[in-house]
């Protein structure tokens, strides 16, 4: 449950913190890494987690000199500066998804408490309501074969696994597959776990649904990942992406993607990149929506009112 999103929940309380943000704003930028090494020192020495994430949400790399992208985002020369940035900030020469894209965890602790569950009832009602949603807009019923790629500790498949779809949930890090298996033995259900990244399943049978949360911002291939959903779905099948950061680029996240797509720039996402040297990517929206518009999917966005982890986008087949 790795994401920036998370972070959008502390923001309505940042105003509690006022000594660590610009007055002006709100938003605190810093002009090199070397600065904002030191603020990450200097806050991890004091307060808790969710402090931390409430201020670093709050800021953000403002250095021109890391802004001068390819113009066609769709060209194998933007992916590589994509990489190129990606290791100035991580501080890594090479990505390598299956080296790097693995995640600490307390085995036990997870079952017991996942992340939704570990700060706070604001927190976790916002979570929930962001399930939800995502039930909703996979418009499933019992016995129809969903997939989950990048599941983490996948609390909205077992929901589904409850209800009587038939669930299948991929991730890269195989202590969260066991966890996943841990937490279903213990509500006496089935759910079907596979260890890979987002192109791994297309051997299995077609699937009624695919959905990502929180997750399909990993993917450095992502449209090639969108076109090998073609290989996963059912010809009326469908996918959702849920609380990913698809950012208006007129909107108050647009520091943190000022570009069509990237690594995010927002602190939360700078701390985890430099790091673990996860790939944290953002999209700006007109970007998205050509994304799923070239792979002849169409563009159905959700998102509430009170609520912004309750955001998702819904891709159908043109014309099914």
């Amino acid at each position: 449950m790795r994401s920036w999103l998370k972070a959008k929940i502390p923001r309505l309380v940042h105003k509690c913190l006022p000594a660590l943000t610009d007055a002006r704003s709100g938003v605190r930028k810093f002009r090199s890494f070397e600065e904002f090494d030191r603020f990450v020192l200097e806050i991890n020495a004091k307060g808790d987690e969710a402090e931390r994430i409430v201020i670093l949400s709050n800021c953000y790399l403002d250095d021109p000199r890391l802004l001068a992208m390819p113009g066609d985002p769709f060209s194998a020369e933007y992916r590589q500066a994509v990489l190129d940035l990606h290791a100035r900030i991580s501080g890594r020469s090479v990505y390598d998804a299956q080296t790097m894209e693995h995640t600490p965890l307390d085995i036990e602790a997870t079952v017991a408490r996942p992340a939704p569950y570990a700060l706070g009832g604001e927190w976790l009602g916002n979570y929930l309501e962001s399930f939800g949603n995502i039930i909703r807009r996979l418009e499933v019923t019992p016995r129809m074969r969903v997939i989950e790629y990048g599941c983490g500790d996948a609390e909205i498949s077992l929901h589904l696994a409850r209800m009587g779809c038939d669930v299948t949930v991929v991730d890269i890090e195989p202590d969260y597959l066991r966890i996943v298996q841990n937490k279903a033995a213990r509500l006496n259900i089935s759910i079907n776990t596979l260890c890979g990244d987002f192109m791994a399943g297309t051997d299995l049978p077609p699937f009624d649904r695919v959905f990502y949360y929180q997750a399909y911002h990993h993917a450095l291939d992502h449209g090639q990942v969108l076109e090998n959903m073609s290989r996963i779905l059912k010809p009326d099948g469908f996918i959702v992406f849920g609380a990913e950061p698809v950012i208006d680029p007129d909107g108050p996240w647009r520091h943190a993607v000022p570009y069509p797509w990237g690594p995010r720039l927002d602190g939360l996402s700078l701390r985890a990149m430099r790091t673990h040297g996860w790939m944290e990517l953002g999209f700006q929206e007109p970007y998205f929506r050509e994304l799923l518009g070239r792979s002849s999917y169409t563009y159905d966005k959700f998102q509430s009112a009170t609520n912004p982890l309750a955001f998702s986008i819904t891709a159908k087949r043109r014309g099914s």
